[in-house]
C-alpha cells in the first residue's frame, strides 16, 4: 500500500487500490480523512505511540531536519475488523518547494503469526475474534488438521478417545462452526493456527 502526503498542506493527495484490496478502505476515504481516519484504525494500545512517532518525525522536517527514513509496525483493522500487522515505512522528499512524505506499507501478519507459532515471537498477535482455546485444545486442532481421526489423537497425545473427542465437539462449539472442516477453516483465519 502507498500514499502521498503533503506536509504544507497537512493532507494526504494519493492512496493506491491497495489499501482496498488489502484493509477495504477506499483510497478516497483515507484521503478524506487524513491521519485521523488512519489513527483511528490503529489497535488503542499503540495508536499514542505511532502517533507520537509520526508527528515527531514531521516536526523534524517541518524544522528543516531531514531525518532519515522511518519505519515502524503495528496492528490495524480493517472494515472486516480484522486485524492486520502492518510493516509501515515514511520517507521524506523535497520535490522543488514541495515537502512530500511517502508512506510505503506493507501487510505483514501471517510474519506475526508464523513468528508466534515458533515461538520467536512470545507476544501473541491481536486476534480476530474473542475465542480463547486452551493448550490442549490448540494441540487437538493442529492434529485435526493434520487430518488425525479422534483416536490418531488419542494416541499421539496419550488421552483417552473420550476426551478427544470432548475436545474436538469444544472447539466446534467455540468456533461456532457444523464441522471440523469448518473449524479448520475459521480457526485458519485467526492466529491459532
Amino acid at each position: 500500500m502507498i500514499s502521498v502526503f503533503d506536509l504544507q498542506k497537512n493532507k494526504f493527495l494519493y492512496g493506491n487500490d491497495s489499501f482496498q484490496n488489502i484493509l477495504g478502505y477506499k483510497a478516497k476515504e483515507i484521503i478524506k480523512g487524513g491521519w485521523e481516519f488512519w489513527y483511528n484504525k490503529i489497535s488503542t494500545s499503540e495508536v499514542g505511540n505511532i502517533k507520537n512517532k509520526i508527528d515527531l518525525w514531521n516536526q523534524k522536517i517541518i524544522s528543516e531536519i531531514h531525518p532519515k527514513a522511518l519505519s515502524f509496525t503495528y496492528h490495524i483493522k480493517d472494515v472486516y475488523n480484522k486485524w492486520h500487522w502492518i510493516n509501515h515505512e515514511l520517507s521524506f522528499h523535497q520535490i522543488k518547494k514541495n515537502l512530500i512524505v511517502l508512506n510505503y506499507l506493507h501487510d505483514i501478519s501471517q510474519k506475526e503469526r508464523i513468528e508466534y507459532f515458533l515461538g520467536i515471537k512470545k507476544q501473541a498477535p491481536l486476534g480476530n475474534n474473542d475465542i480463547t482455546i486452551s493448550k490442549r485444545e490448540k494441540e487437538v486442532l493442529l492434529l485435526i488438521s493434520e487430518g488425525l481421526s479422534s483416536k490418531q489423537i488419542a494416541d499421539e497425545l496419550y488421552i483417552s478417545n473420550h476426551t478427544a473427542i470432548a475436545h474436538r465437539k469444544n472447539l466446534i462449539e467455540k468456533f461456532n462452526v457444523k464441522n471440523t472442516a469448518q473449524l479448520i477453516k475459521e480457526a485458519s483465519k485467526s492466529i491459532l493456527m
